[in-house]
This record gives C-alpha cells, sequence and structure tokens, in this order.
C-alpha cells in the first residue's frame, strides 16, 4: 500500500524542539499520542519528533506520518478511513489491516496485524464527529522494515500498543468511546502455513473442500475462538484461493448484517453457544483463486461453504440465527 501523500494545505503541525522557550509538544496524530508512544515506533532514538496531519473534520480520509529528526522520511504512519458496510468480514479486513494470509486477530477488539500494518474498526457513531459516511478504521503502518530491528513479534506489539492508544484517545474525544481499546499483555503471533488435512480442513473435522488432492496446498488458521476467526486456503508461493471467516464481534457483524439480512451468497447468521456468529466464503478477484490447478481442484462455493457451515454447526454447536 502506498503511503498516503499530505495535502499541503490541510496540515497541521505539532513540533518538539530542543530549543530554549520553544512551546512544548502538545499533538501528535489529532492529540491522541505522546512523545513516549511515537518514539515506541522509532529504530533510533530522537530527540524530537515532529506530525504532519490533516483535519479530521469532512474528509474522506485523515492522514498523519510522524517524523524524527530526519524530515524526509517518516517513522510511521496513521490513517483514518472509512469502509462501505456490507462488503464482507475479510475484504473488511484487507481494507482496514491490509491484505495478508499472515495476519491474526487482535485480541479484544475488531481489528488485524500482520508484518507491516494493524488496524482497527471505531465505532459507528464516530463517523459522526468525523463526518464520515463510512464506518470508520484507524490505521498504522511503520516505514520501512522493522522486523529486521524488532524479532519474535515485537513490532506487532509496538503497532498495536501505539494503535490502542490513539483509538481510545480518538474514540474518548469525539464522544464514542463505546468500545474499551486496550493493548494485549502478549505479541500477538502471525499465522504461518501449514499443510492442509482433508479429514479436517482449517481444524474443522469432517470438512473437506476438494475433489482431489493430487496439489500442493496450505491453510492459514487463526487459533482460538469464533470471535474473530479466519481459515486462508492457499497454493504454495499464491494468494489465498478461498477465505472463511467466523466472527462473533458485533462491530463486524453490524458491518457486514445489510448482505448477511439481505440472504444469498455464500453466508449465514448462526447462533452459536448463545452468540450471534456470522460466517462467510469471500473468493479473491485473481486469476489463481479461478484458473489454477488447486483452484480447479476445489468444490463449487456453494458445496464448500454448506460444508464449512455444517462443520462449524457440529463442532461450536449452532442454530441457525
Amino acid at each position: 500500500m502506498a503511503l498516503t501523500v499530505l495535502v499541503a494545505g490541510a496540515v497541521a503541525f505539532a513540533l518538539t524542539r530542543g530549543e530554549k522557550g520553544a512551546a512544548p509538544q502538545t499533538s501528535f496524530c489529532w492529540e491522541s499520542l505522546a512523545k513516549d508512544d511515537v518514539a515506541l515506533l522509532s529504530p533510533k532514538s530522537y530527540k524530537r519528533y515532529e506530525s504532519k496531519e490533516d483535519d479530521l473534520k469532512e474528509r474522506p480520509s485523515a492522514g498523519c506520518l510522524v517524523y524524527g529528526d530526519d524530515t524526509k522520511y517518516p517513522e510511521f504512519q496513521l490513517k483514518v478511513q472509512g469502509v462501505d458496510e456490507g462488503m464482507g468480514v475479510w475484504p473488511t479486513a484487507d481494507e482496514a489491516a491490509a491484505e495478508s494470509l499472515v495476519r491474526a486477530p487482535i485480541d479484544g477488539v475488531p481489528g488485524w496485524v500482520n508484518r507491516s500494518y494493524a488496524g482497527v474498526l471505531l465505532p459507528a457513531s464516530c463517523s459522526q464527529g468525523m463526518g464520515f459516511k463510512r464506518w470508520p478504521y484507524l490505521q498504522i503502518h511503520p516505514v520501512g522494515d522493522q522486523e529486521k530491528v524488532w524479532k519474535d513479534g515485537l513490532v506487532q506489539k509496538r503497532m498495536i500498543d501505539v494503535l490502542m492508544k490513539s483509538a481510545a484517545h480518538l474514540t474518548t474525544r469525539l464522544g464514542c468511546a463505546e468500545i474499551p481499546f486496550g493493548s494485549p499483555g502478549e505479541s500477538p503471533k502471525l499465522l504461518t502455513a501449514r499443510p492442509i488435512d482433508r479429514a479436517k480442513a482449517c481444524g474443522l473435522p469432517g470438512f473437506d473442500p476438494f475433489t482431489s488432492d493430487d496439489f500442493s496446498i496450505e491453510e492459514y488458521v487463526t487459533q482460538g475462538d469464533l470471535r474473530l476467526w479466519s481459515c486462508a486456503i492457499s497454493a504454495k508461493g499464491e494468494k489465498g484461493l478461498r477465505n472463511l471467516t467466523a466472527t462473533q464481534d458485533p462491530t463486524l457483524i453490524a458491518v457486514s448484517r445489510r448482505a448477511a439480512d439481505a440472504g444469498g451468497g455464500n453466508q449465514a447468521l448462526l447462533t452459536c453457544a448463545g452468540k450471534p456468529t456470522l460466517l462467510q466464503l469471500n473468493t479473491p478477484f485473481t486469476d489463481s483463486a479461478k484458473n489454477s490447478a488447486a483452484a480447479k481442484a476445489l468444490r463449487p462455493d456453494a458445496e464448500i461453504f454448506t460444508a464449512f457451515r455444517d462443520a462449524v454447526s457440529r463442532q461450536a454447536h449452532c442454530s441457525p440465527g
């Protein structure tokens, strides 16, 4: 994803300088971050930081770039934008946290993180304060490959810490703090590819979306419960062939419910262990998803989704919603 270009006429500056008599730091990214926060995503330590940010009001999107001493290259970017309702859970995650097979959910919030992006959906009521007509989300993107600097999931933890701090302050400031945004105690583990087992594809006993197994294929599966679960089926070295999602997160269900209520398509709203649960099947718009040898070994989408729904229902004790 390309870095957002900020319009010069809509830029506000927040400076922290070392000169005598200079005003102290008052704002980073819509007054949602302090110097210690922005320093978390700086591989080097700087005496001062500078943010260049768009006004949040009446814009289709707003960006904030944070710089250290070298103002040619930003340390990271925060972006507030909106996503269309009804587009589905997987495409919403692609929009909010960038396309990625290794993307993992953030504990406790409707958000995701991958190698270099993290994003979270904000409450719908925040769009009123921002002047958005779409469901708002907040996204963070450190510039450069910071995984070379911070190993073992630490860059993911730092991204989430800064993202949650900004989300908490923004929603409080805008009067839409309906979700408690807090950082998880541990670094999230990104998903890793594993061989697919036709007896229990995606870890679901009895789920077999294939007609043959004479191809190289793998899966990326979220661990844990159905709050924000996904399984991406992919041929090795290619983008995903099919993406299956299950969510019990109220925000994500609200974003996607318009399509679910309309019926049709490969989706279903169930009640699993007493909780509303939205299941969806998404097919990427790629040639490999339609024409590769692996794709041709898949059952028709309607059959895949029916088998997926039945497998989840058996395992999670679901009934029609």
